[in-house]
């Protein structure tokens, strides 16, 4: 079977900030340096059963892991993972600034409460955007205007609605109040929202911005919900029966479409274009293609200790792939490496 192949490179990239002034790799400590990216080989994956739900236990050490990303003849490649949480605890959710040059991620510090934290690419420097008492947020992503997040609020008396939370001092402010309790949603266009409203079972809420009450489209759905690139349509997993799918929605003609079967315990993808979707499945990464017939391995993480992997997210720039895993055990018992796939400076 086809995997990546952890190929020694020409040379290291020592992340110093005589590149990360140009903007071309992002700053990690200064004892680690990322491998080139490598070659990779593809497979093809039957699509199968898909994953969990939010009611699943999340994984309490999860990372976020920055992994270079390339195409070149119509070829996806992925680079060598590095650790940009390196703690133990919750971090998730990650997603990118419409720059590129920064992420947004889930993290819980401690202190029982969730916010969002911010990873600057050039420093290497990680702040929460807003500290919150007593509501907790999930699932960041940014406005297209650059000025706010929109985010999962978790509010003092549990109710969870999609919140707008600028980055300035202005005062956050709910987006649809009598929509609860939202899980995830995905922005088609500037005032149209598609929202994974938990229930049993779970649906996809279309509603818009100005307008009061939703539509409901479809049932019994998985929490990856994505505007497709260059689209306004959506990506949804559809459950049920022996298999779920990925799922494409017109929201102007309501008109779907079934776009393949997921990974056999998947459900979590992320989009680099308007035809290609990566998802991981354990320690690997696999592509689809509109019109492939199943999916290619891209990658296989276990070598570098990445294991679980759920979310994922593609920069703007299609330069830069995160993605959310488990570190697996060392030799050493209870040992965290600074990075996966780490190599002494030179």
């Amino acid at each position: 079977m086809p995997f990546l192949r952890l190929r020694p490179p020409h040379r290291s990239l020592c992340l110093t900030p005589s590149y990360t002034r140009r903007g071309v790799f992002p700053v990690l400590p200064r004892s680690i340096c990322v491998a080139a990216i490598v070659g990779l080989l593809p497979m093809t994956a039957l699509g199968a059963q898909g994953a969990t739900t939010r009611a699943a236990v999340p994984q309490a050490n999860a990372d976020v892991f920055l992994v270079p990303l390339s195409s070149k003849g119509g070829v996806l490649k992925v680079g060598v993972p590095a650790n940009i949480t390196r703690r133990d605890g919750y971090d998730n959710q990650p997603s990118f600034s419409g720059d590129s040059r920064a992420i947004f991620f889930t993290s819980n510090r401690g202190d029982g409460q969730t916010d969002i934290y911010r990873y600057d690419l050039s420093t290497g420097r990680t702040l929460p955007v807003r500290k919150t008492v007593p509501e907790s947020e999930y699932s960041a992503f940014p406005t297209r205007d650059a000025r706010a997040l929109t985010v999962i609020r978790v509010e003092a008396d549990s109710t969870q609605r999609l919140w707008r939370m600028p980055f300035d001092t202005a005062a956050p402010s709910v987006m649809f109040a009598d929509i609860k309790p939202v899980g995830y949603f995905a922005q088609a266009d500037d005032s149209t929202w598609a929202l994974f409203v938990l229930g049993s079972p779970a649906t996809l809420q279309v509603v818009h911005t100005g307008r009061a009450g939703s539509e409901i489209v479809a049932r019994n759905i998985g929490r990856s919900l994505h505007r497709i690139p260059g689209t306004t349509r959506i990506s949804y997993v559809q459950k049920g029966g022996s298999s779920w799918h990925v799922m494409m929605l017109d929201l102007n003609t309501k008109k779907v479409d079934t776009l393949t079967s997921t990974l056999a315990g998947s459900e979590d993808m992320a989009w680099v274009d308007s035809t290609t979707v990566i998802a991981g499945q354990g320690t690997k990464l696999f592509s689809f293609r509109r019109g492939d017939n199943g999916w290619k391995q891209l990658a296989d993480y276990s070598g570098a200790n990445i294991s679980s992997i759920t979310r994922l997210a593609v920069s703007p720039s299609g330069r830069w792939l995160a993605l959310v895993g488990d570190l697996t055990p060392q030799s050493h018992p209870g040992s965290r490496p600074a990075t996966a796939a780490a190599h002494a400076s030179r």
